[in-house]
C-alpha cells in the first residue's frame, strides 16, 4: 500500500497515483489540509504479543501499517489546516499538535518515506551552512561563489558583478532555483524578491548537468543548454557514486541535483533539491522518474532513510 501526502495540484503526486493504480496496487491520497479530517493514526512504539498492531484509518477504512510499503510525502509542516470555527488559541494548538504527530509518525515508520521530514525543517541551500558546504566538498564537488540578500539593489549589483550569470533561489524554498542570464535576470530578480530574500550563486563556465535521483539510483542525467559551451559534451562525467552518496547524506530519496562540469575538469554543485520542479523536467524523463518512484515505494522493507 502507498500513501500519498500532497496537494491535489502536485504533478508528481498525480503521476505516482496514476501509475500505482495502473499497476493494481492500493494507493491512498490525502491532501495536507485534510490530515485532521480524513485520517487517524495509531502506531506502536514497541513490539510484542501484547502490543496492538499499528493502523491508519482513512475515511473509515482501517489499514494495517504492516501493509504500508511507502509514503510519498510532498508536504511541508505545519500543514495548511482549515480551522475557521476554532479560536485563535485552539487553532494554534491543533496545528502544533498535528504537526508534531505527523513528524513523529513519518519518522517512526520503517517503510520508505519520500522525502522524510526532519525536526526544524530541512536546509534548502548548500552554501547557507558550513556543515553542508563541508559535506559537498568532502564528496569531491566545488561550491561556487554565493551571496544571500533581501535587498533588491544589492541583488542587482551582485548580478552585474558576476557577469549577469546567476543561479537564483528563494531562501527557504525546497524547489530548484533558476538560472539567470542577461536577457531575463533583472525581471526575474524583481519578481522573486517581491516576496522573499534570495540566495545567489555565480554560474561557473561549463556544461550544465541535471541529475535526477530516486532511492539509491540515478534515474536520468540531462544536459542543459549552456552559455559559452560551443557544443554539448557527449556525456559529462558526474561521478555517480559521489552524487548518490551526497544525496543520501542529505537524507533524501528523491532529489534533483544541479552541476556545472567545467572544461578543466572540476565539478561545481549548485543545488540538491528535495522538490524537483515538474515543469523543468523533460517529459520522457518524467515517466522514468515516476515508474522508479512507484517501484521503490511498492517494495516491502524493514528499514529506510
Amino acid at each position: 500500500m502507498i500513501l500519498i501526502l500532497a496537494e491535489s495540484t502536485d504533478h508528481w503526486a498525480m503521476l505516482v497515483n496514476k501509475e500505482a493504480q495502473h499497476n493494481g496496487g492500493d494507493v491512498f491520497w490525502i491532501q495536507p489540509a485534510q490530515l485532521v479530517d480524513r485520517i487517524l493514526l495509531n502506531w506502536p512504539v514497541g513490539t510484542g504479543a501484547s502490543v496492538v498492531p499499528g493502523t491508519v484509518v482513512i475515511d473509515g477504512h482501517t489499514c494495517f501499517l504492516a501493509d504500508l510499503t511507502g509514503i510519498f510525502a510532498q508536504l511541508s509542516l505545519p500543514p495548511p489546516l482549515v480551522l475557521e470555527e476554532l479560536s485563535l488559541e485552539d487553532r494554534d494548538y491543533v496545528i502544533k499538535e498535528t504537526s508534531a504527530a505527523w513528524l513523529a509518525f513519518l519518522n517512526a515508520m520503517p517503510c520508505l518515506v519520500v522525502n522524510r521530514p526532519v525536526p526544524g525543517g530541512r536546509p534548502t541551500t548548500l552554501t547557507g551552512s558550513p556543515l553542508l558546504s563541508q559535506l559537498v566538498e568532502e564528496h569531491g564537488f566545488l561550491l561556487p561563489l554565493s551571496h544571500c540578500t533581501s535587498s533588491l539593489a544589492d541583488a542587482m549589483m551582485q548580478f552585474s558583478a558576476w557577469g549577469e550569470r546567476v543561479y537564483l533561489k528563494p531562501l527557504g524554498s525546497h524547489e530548484t532555483g533558476i538560472f539567470l542570464h542577461a536577457h531575463d535576470g533583472v525581471e526575474q530578480i524583481c519578481r522573486v524578491m517581491e516576496r522573499q530574500a534570495v540566495s545567489m550563486q555565480a554560474i561557473p563556465h561549463g556544461q550544465r548537468v541535471t541529475v535526477y535521483v530516486v532511492g539509491e539510483e540515478i534515474v536520468a542525467t540531462v544536459l542543459q543548454p549552456s552559455e559559452g559551451v560551443p557544443q554539448r559534451m557527449e556525456m559529462p562525467l558526474v561521478p555517480a557514486e559521489r552524487c548518490l552518496d551526497l544525496v543520501g547524506e542529505l537524507g533524501l530519496t528523491f532529489a534533483e541535483c544541479q552541476f556545472i562540469v567545467t572544461p578543466e575538469g572540476p565539478i561545481y554543485c549548485l543545488d540538491v533539491s528535495s522538490a524537483p520542479v515538474f515543469g523543468y523536467c523533460p517529459q520522457e524523463v518524467q515517466q522514468q522518474i515516476v515508474c522508479r518512484l512507484v517501484e521503490y515505494l511498492s517494495k516491502m522493507r524493514s528499514l529506510s532513510r
